[in-house]
């Protein structure tokens, strides 16, 4: 079987791009001519791809693996160019750091610095609840704040992140609840909780807010720090949250002056990047800036 690697570029331009003419366009041919290099792929290995839907084509399993093969040999071949035309060992290019929605306003305040001394970096911001695929290049660099499992990935702790319990103002005072007038463990008795749910519900200050509330006091649960922040501004419980990310919001009252729950934070890249300059200097970059900011982000600011 003599598979051609441009038929495979148009499966995986199909669903990045999600319909049949914008995979055209990416891939820039005319429509009939991308259709026809899938019929064409899909003879070749004696399977459909895609479904042919009045809405247009979506990719079936079989057609997700082929994607996911392309994608891995495309990422191969880029690195290839790299090493071959000597781009790792320069100062510039593009870096992709996975993070959290909630570090998104830090990192790009904090990031300054390295854009003044290396301006041919350039720093792409994945930001996602879960956890990307590093090894399947879904990003260069990822800010983690848990412990990587998998032995080939190289991880480095760069520092901590605090969590406290927050509310707003108004819930404060149509409540009568006080900030530091119980322990943390019994300040969200007979209180409504705003919790976490999916990735975010797994974090430190998830876990702990789950396991110090009553399931039925739980009001609203939120998909992320920023979702939680914004009830508790509109008033509508209390909950955790990490400190540096609402560190002086007038929007909100900070009700333990204790942390009451801490993640360790790591900077995570596939083993191919450690001699990748652009990827070490941006590494470097946001190790220093955990060390700038170690109190706000420990909670001890």
């Amino acid at each position: 079987m003599g598979l051609d690697w441009d038929d495979l570029r148009y499966v995986l331009a199909l669903r990045r791009s999600g319909s049949l003419g914008a995979a055209a366009r990416q891939m820039k041919v005319e429509q009939s001519t991308a259709s026809r290099r899938l019929s064409a792929l899909e003879a070749d290995l004696g399977v459909h791809l895609v479904a042919r839907t009045p809405e247009g084509m979506v990719l079936n399993d079989a057609g997700q693996m082929v994607a996911d093969l392309a994608q891995t040999i495309e990422a191969g071949i880029d690195e290839l160019c790299r090493r071959v035309g000597g781009e790792d060992q320069r100062p510039e290019g593009l870096v992709r750091l996975a993070t959290t929605e909630s570090f998104t306003p830090f990192l790009m305040s904090g990031l300054l610095a390295l854009r003044q001394e290396h301006p041919k970096i350039q720093v792409q911001l994945v930001v996602s609840s879960a956890a990307l695929d590093l090894m399947r290049r879904e990003a260069d660099v990822a800010l983690r704040l848990f412990r990587e499992t998998n032995p080939t990935l190289v991880s480095r702790k760069i520092g901590e992140v605090g969590w406290s319990i927050y509310s707003s103002p108004a819930y404060l005072e149509r409540t009568g609840l006080r900030a530091g007038s119980l322990a943390p463990a019994e300040m969200l008795a007979g209180q409504a909780v705003v919790g976490y749910a999916g990735a975010t519900g797994r974090s430190t200050g998830g876990q702990w807010l789950a396991e110090h509330c009553r399931p039925e006091d739980v009001v609203l649960t939120g998909g992320s720090v920023t979702s939680v922040a914004n009830a508790l501004r509109a008033g509508l419980g209390v909950s955790a949250l990490p400190c540096f990310a609402v560190h002086g919001d007038p929007a909100l009252v900070r009700l333990t002056p204790e942390v009451v729950a801490t993640a360790d934070a790591y900077l995570v890249i596939p083993p191919d990047h450690r001699a990748t300059v652009r990827v070490r200097l941006v590494m470097e970059a946001v190790a220093a800036l955990f060390e700038r900011e170690h109190a706000l982000l420990s909670g001890t600011a």
